[in-house]
């Protein structure tokens, strides 16, 4: 029988025995699993859903609790009595799902128990629920403290009665799993002992078939392998008469094969004793052929070592930016000539270095007129020569042209440009400078006469405003005039009719009176349209003050954009720019201010002037009323009265008009301060721009 059907058959042997311990462990781990599946899906969700129930009973007396104490609000006691619906929704959900899992007669008689409860429990709450929505809390809170209390009690120990079984049903469970377990290591440890046993005996078989297969004891063959390992092709190999299929009769003849190969290697190593072999072979414990391939093959590197060696220290030092280093020794061939381009090599580098370092350390110090020398120079080494002095000639004379155009424009001179063409980067350096002096230009240009539009518009806001002031004073001393005229006229009417009241005898002289309060009333009217036309005057004035500060923002505005476009050269004029602008808005705000306070007077004067005529008509029909008839004294008082009260409403308005007329002067001033700050500003833009100097 060969080798292999033994091992098979040994290894099925194993493999039959392997799966009857397997299957009595799956039988066992199946049992088990059996009852942790019935832990999992039936005895926890059951624990579960009771804890559920309580968590919701809790939630339900919570609920009923908080509904009493917010019982004074009937929105919020319903919130609290839909959470108690809810909850209620949920234990009859989680019963419907518990009790069909319910096997056990003990549990179900438990379960009915349970269900009593809660019918009670639940009837409770519509009681609690009925009270509180018929307002009747006290009644509610009763019942809620003393039979609800009980009953919810009773629900409770009857869940906890159902959860005690259904936990003492779950450590039943596992406790049969346990011993299922005990039982299943009991088998398995059982199974493996005679495992082992029969394991044991068929590796008996298989190692005496070994033995006879390698054609003597395994330390033996071992080692003849080791010798031959060794390089000893020399020793005999003993086999029994007539074997030549054994290993060791294998090893026999490949110890024959390996002699004549030596020999052939050792042909071939001196025939390539010339060639490029860096690499040495260890002799240390080496015998046999191991050791003649060895020492061969290190007469061959011998030759190629130093030279190498001198080549790699050089190309090494060189990678390492070390120039100091040089092929000395003459070597005869290719690592002759190998050592002569090394060494030409380190030499063409020296000089370009040195070159370089002296280029860079006049750089360093300001001086761009060192250039290195190409003559005698070739290759690499003359093209790396003229790159560098044409960088140096380029870099000498952008620098030059851009510090001659920087010191002319520190000085305030934007005359100065680049004219030389630079390609590159110093071609677009030389643009930007020439753009930012053209436009440094422009700005100065345009800002010297956005200073002198300013000035000349400040110059006449302020002479608008002063104007504006005395105007302002007049008619705020017109109306002090109309407001002791509507108080007189006040007086007048108040006496007409009392006058009227106590007897018919004196309605002449308060025919008299009437008369004179016409004229006052009339002259009031007459003096109240001058006032009309005076703020119609001032309201054109504003309109012209507001123009004026539109144009001065626009100005500023102008020379803010053209500052922002010359970058940090233009910073300064920004700032002007950004407080002029300020000053024209402040300005532009001030006159919308004034020009809606005198609207607004021109609207309440016009309102006094029509109250003024009606009173003039009034009292025009007062006396001919009383030229007509003396007996209707008691009508004319009446409408003395109405009169009286009128004037009241026209005294009050007049005394408006000269509050705002007030306020109107006081922002005529602040008008003719801001209008002579912003001419000071004009000035010190003036002064700011004077420095530059511009092409004519």
């Amino acid at each position: 029988m060969k080798v292999s059907t033994r091992l098979a058959l040994g290894f099925g042997a194993l493999v039959c025995l392997m799966l009857i311990i397997g299957g009595s462990a799956w039988l066992a781990m199946n049992s088990i699993t059996h009852r942790l599946n019935e832990v999992i899906e039936d005895k926890v969700p059951k624990l579960e859903w009771i804890a559920s129930i309580n968590y919701n009973v809790l939630d339900i007396a919570r609920g009923l609790r908080n509904a009493l104490l917010e019982a004074q609000d009937p929105a919020i006691m319903e919130k609290h009595i839909t959470q108690v619906m809810e909850a209620r929704k949920r234990i009859k959900e989680t019963i419907e799902k518990l009790e069909p899992r319910l096997v056990q007669p003990e549990a179900k008689a438990t379960m009915k128990r349970v269900l009593e409860a809660r019918s009670a429990f639940v009837e409770g709450q519509d009681t609690v629920i009925r009270l509180l929505r018929e307002r009747k809390n006290e009644e509610a809170r009763d019942f809620l403290l003393t039979e609800m209390r009980e009953r919810q009690r009773l629900y409770a120990a009857a869940t906890g009665e159902l959860q005690k079984l259904q936990e003492t049903l779950l450590h039943e469970t596992g406790h049969a799993v346990q011993q299922e377990a005990d039982q299943a290591k009991l088998i398995m440890l059982v199974s493996l002992l005679v495992g082992v046993l029969a394991a044991g005996g068929i590796a008996w078989l298989i190692v005496r078939n070994l033995v006879n297969r390698l054609g003597g004891e395994p330390a033996y063959a071992a080692d003849s392998v080791l010798a031959i390992a060794k390089g000893d092709l020399s020793a005999s190999i003993v086999t029994r008469p007539g074997d030549t299929t054994s290993l060791l009769a294998s090893l026999s003849v490949m110890q024959d094969s390996l002699a004549k190969l030596v020999a052939e290697i050792r042909d071939m190593v001196e025939a390539a004793a010339q060639g490029n072999f860096a690499q040495r072979i260890d002799l240390t414990g080496k015998q046999g052929f191991g050791r003649d391939i060895g020492e061969s093959l290190n007469r061959l590197a011998e030759t190629t070592d130093t030279g190498l060696n001198d080549v790699m220290r050089v190309a090494k030092a060189l990678a390492q930016g070390d120039l100091t280093q040089r092929i000395e020794k003459n070597y005869p061939g290719v690592f002759g000539e190998t050592g002569r381009s090394v060494n030409a090599t380190v030499d063409a580098l020296k000089q370009i270095v040195s070159d370089i370092e002296e280029i860079a350390e006049a750089s360093a110090q300001g001086d761009f007129s060192v250039r290195a020398e190409v003559a005698g120079k070739q290759g690499f080494a003359r093209d790396l020569s003229v790159l560098l002095n044409q960088l140096s000639d380029t870099t000498e004379s952008g620098l030059k042209d851009v510090m001659r155009v920087a010191n002319t424009l520190a000085n305030g001179d934007l005359t100065q440009r680049i004219d030389k063409e630079y390609p590159g980067l110093f071609g677009e350096t030389r643009q930007g400078i020439n753009s930012t002096v053209g436009n440094l230009g422009e700005l100065v240009e345009q800002i010297k006469q956005a200073v002198e539009a300013i000035n000349t518009a400040a110059s006449e806001i302020a002479t608008g405003n002063q104007d504006l002031s005395s105007r302002t004073e007049e008619q705020a001393s017109s109306l002090e005039e109309t407001a002791s005229s509507m108080e007189q006229l006040n007086a007048t009417v108040k006496n007409n009719t009392q006058s009227a009241q106590r007897a018919r005898v004196e309605a002449v002289a308060a025919t008299e009176v009437a008369r004179r309060g016409g004229d006052t009333v009339r002259t009031s009217a007459l003096t109240m349209a001058s006032i009309a036309e005076s703020s119609a005057k001032i309201v054109d004035i504003i309109g012209v003050i507001d123009s004026i500060a539109f144009q001065t923002n626009i100005l500023a505005l102008n020379a803010a954009v053209e500052a922002a476009r010359a970058g940090e050269q233009g910073r300064g004029f920004a700032v002007v720019a950004s407080e002029v602008r300020n000053l024209a808005q402040r300005s532009a705000e001030a006159a919308k201010e004034i020009k809606v306070l005198i609207n607004d007077s021109v609207s309440r004067v016009k309102e006094g002037t029509t109250q003024a005529e009606l009173a003039g008509n009034q009292m025009m029909d007062i006396v001919n009323a009383i030229d007509r008839v003396s007996g209707i004294i008691n009508d004319i008082s009446d409408a003395s009265e109405e009169q009286a009260s009128g004037i009241d409403q026209i005294s009050l308005a007049v005394t408006q008009m000269d509050e705002v007329t007030q306020q109107n002067a006081a922002l005529v001033e602040e008008a003719a301060a801001a209008a002579e700050s912003l001419q000071e500003q004009a000035e010190q833009l003036r002064g700011a721009v004077a420095v530059f100097k511009l092409e004519t």
